[in-house]
């Protein structure tokens, strides 16, 4: 089993992938969760033209470079999409957010593909407060 550690943040850099203005408080809290613990945060939002205070890349070739890890914050079949879009452009890791994001068909595609997988909050691994104490209970270890 992969755990949550800053190892899996391969370069101490992350794609997220769903960065949205309908989500965008929880957004924000784990883009600055990411930065705080010292991983540079690359947003993508392909569909959304939200008021961003951060730069949100329209696609993946916008990138200055992409990073071996995605955080995937989408709906279940847009994270099917982007699995096979990410795994194309060299991402290895990937950390879903929940199972809602991701079932088991689309982690045993993850793993045909060569990609480790984890499905976790990365607010209880990079959070404060009840997200760490959510964290301890859940098994969430530095």
């Amino acid at each position: 089993m992969v755990r949550l550690t800053m190892e899996f943040f391969e370069g101490n850099q992350v794609l997220f992938i769903g960065y949205s203005e309908k989500y965008q408080a929880f957004c924000k809290q784990v883009y600055q969760a990411f930065s705080n613990n010292g991983i540079k945060v690359y947003p993508v939002n392909n569909k959304d033209k939200g008021n961003f205070d951060v730069k949100v890349y329209k696609s993946l070739e916008d990138l200055p470079q992409i990073p071996r890890t995605a955080y995937v914050l989408l709906n279940r079949k847009s994270a099917g999409k982007a699995v096979k879009e990410l795994a194309e452009k060299g991402v290895r890791r990937i950390l879903f957010q929940n199972t809602k994001n991701a079932d088991q068909s689309l982690l045993e595609e993850c793993s045909r593909l060569g990609i480790e997988t984890i499905v976790a909050c990365p607010m209880m691994r990079f959070g404060t407060g009840f997200h760490k104490i959510h964290g301890f209970f859940a098994g969430v270890r530095k």
